[in-house]
């Protein structure tokens, strides 16, 4: 009987032991960081100065904004709890009191109005959309969590652009250096920054305090891995929870025991973008050849696992003007259009890409530069950092010809500003009198049908003027790992506080 006790109690205490170890083993599991792997790290970690899909997405972590935008573009409350229209150009914001800035100053009025005025100083003003494409005029603190937007004439989408409009500490941006802004972030997000080592890393924590609620993740960290096989080896082998843009090709090998392939049609619309201060760029019967030049159909079959279709539009579905139809392959007729051109022994151009900041945008590249060198056009093939794109981008002055992607809105006056005379992302300079008219037209119409129409006006001149040479929307491919959920947006941002953990 003793004996027999014995052993008993020698089993309860190894399966107790094991089962201790088994919590310790979920506990650790669920307490690990999650893990991003990404082909390029964020540009900037100023808030005013964001550019790029992935370094917005990381900022939005750190800071808030007014009004946010939801999966389909719809406004919804962040820091404004509410607001109304007061009449037709003022619109009256209603702040929480329950937000607080990372290093404990205070959220209120002036909070908002320091951010306002610093997105609008020297050297911020470029970077913030809401001062050059919309008709805003002034912000007005009217109390401690009130205030006013003011614009010139009606605008019906100024939520929207609220939701790019970050707010900062005041006390500690007004006492900083530029640089040390640079890399020293302080918002009142759902994350606080811990660690940014240039080109290696990123680290973030929860705040606990987020007045939205606290994260399900404690611990994020971004890792820089430039090639999408090792992205996704990382992922496959448990080192990763997440894997942004993998190749069409390796995609599939996501799907693991630890890991799932995640793929959707992202709203980013990808195009070559030629510089229209270059001579020859400049003739629209050679980027009409190049649009012709183009066999679409193939490279979506051979390297987008047939996963898209050619663009139908510069904007987005379902607000694209139906009339408009893609553009087809008819390498015979961009040759006769070059000649009459008077390149009827082609030219010479320079084509850059990035090497995975749009999926396997080198391998697509080379077969676009393919497509154009067999109606005569020879290409000088470039492939630069994708942080050296943005760059490029913003200053306007690319040499000839890009591929990327642009566009991840659903907001169709938005989609088209990007074609404005004055618009930072018109990089390839595309000025139209008409085409400025239009949307001087539309951005002030309140009525939705002769805006709607308006719209498709905007978008019949792009369609025949060509400042894109049109290919297709970008199919997205991520890797996760089986305990990390988190649904993709269109638009391609990531949004970590909207993830799980899955135990």
């Amino acid at each position: 009987m003793k004996k027999r006790f014995s052993v008993m109690v020698v089993f309860s205490v190894l399966l107790i032991a094991l089962l201790s170890f088994a919590v310790v083993e979920a506990n650790s599991t669920a307490d690990k960081p999650v893990t991003i792997v990404n082909a390029a790290d964020v540009a900037t970690l100023d808030p005013h100065k964001f550019n790029g899909m992935f370094t917005r997405s990381v900022g939005y972590w750190i800071f808030d904004v007014l009004v946010m935008n939801d999966i389909n573009g719809q406004p919804i409350p962040e820091l404004a709890e509410s607001w109304k229209r007061i009449d037709g150009n003022t619109w009256e914001f209603y702040l929480t009191k329950d937000a607080t800035f990372h290093n404990g100053e205070p959220f209120n009025a002036d909070a908002v109005l320091f951010s306002f005025e610093r997105m609008q100083s020297e050297g911020f003003k470029n970077n913030n959309a809401i001062f050059y494409e919309t008709p805003y005029q002034e912000i007005k603190k009217i109390d401690d969590y009130t205030v006013q937007i003011i614009t010139s004439e009606p605008f019906d989408d100024l939520c929207w652009y609220l939701g790019r409009t970050f707010i900062v500490a005041p006390k500690y941006y007004a006492s900083i250096s530029p640089e040390e802004a640079a890399v020293k972030p302080v918002g009142t997000g759902p994350f606080k920054f811990v660690e940014w080592v240039k080109d290696d890393h990123l680290t973030v924590t929860a705040n606990p305090d987020y007045f939205q609620g606290a994260p399900v993740i404690e611990n994020a960290v971004i890792r820089v891995i430039p090639e999408a096989s090792q992205r996704l080896n990382e992922l496959i082998t448990g080192n990763a929870d997440l894997a942004i843009n993998l190749n069409v090709d390796l995609a599939e090998s996501a799907n693991t025991d630890i890991s799932r392939l995640v793929s959707y049609q992202s709203l980013r619309k990808m195009h070559l973008m030629p510089q229209l201060n270059n001579e020859i760029l400049a003739n629209h019967k050679v980027r009409e050849a190049m649009q012709y030049a183009i066999d679409r159909q193939t490279i979506i079959d051979a390297l987008l696992a047939g996963s898209t279709e050619p663009l139908q539009s510069t904007v987005n579905s379902p607000n694209n003007d139906p009339s408009l139809v893609p553009y087809t392959y008819d390498p015979e007729k961009a040759k006769a259009l070059l000649a009459e051109a008077g390149y009827a022994d082609g030219f010479e151009v320079t084509l850059q890409t990035t090497a995975g900041g749009f999926g396997n945008d080198k391998d697509v590249a080379q077969l676009l530069a393919q497509d154009l060198e067999n109606v005569g056009i020879k290409i000088n093939f470039e492939v630069i950092e994708e942080n050296k794109l943005w760059e490029l981008l913003e200053t306007h002055d690319h040499p000839g010809l890009m591929y990327l992607g642009l566009g991840t809105y659903n907001l169709p006056i938005k989609e088209l500003n990007t074609f404005y005379s004055t618009d930072i992302d018109n990089a390839g300079n595309y000025v139209s009198a008409e085409f400025d008219a239009t949307i001087d037209a539309m951005k002030v119409e309140t009525d939705p049908e002769k805006k709607k129409e308006l719209s498709y006006k905007a978008q019949q001149i792009l369609w025949t003027d060509m400042p894109w040479i049109y290919l297709w929307r970008l199919p997205q491919f991520q890797g996760q790992s089986t305990r990390f959920d988190l649904a993709p947006y269109p638009d391609g941002y990531i949004d970590i506080w909207q993830a799980k953990i899955v135990e």
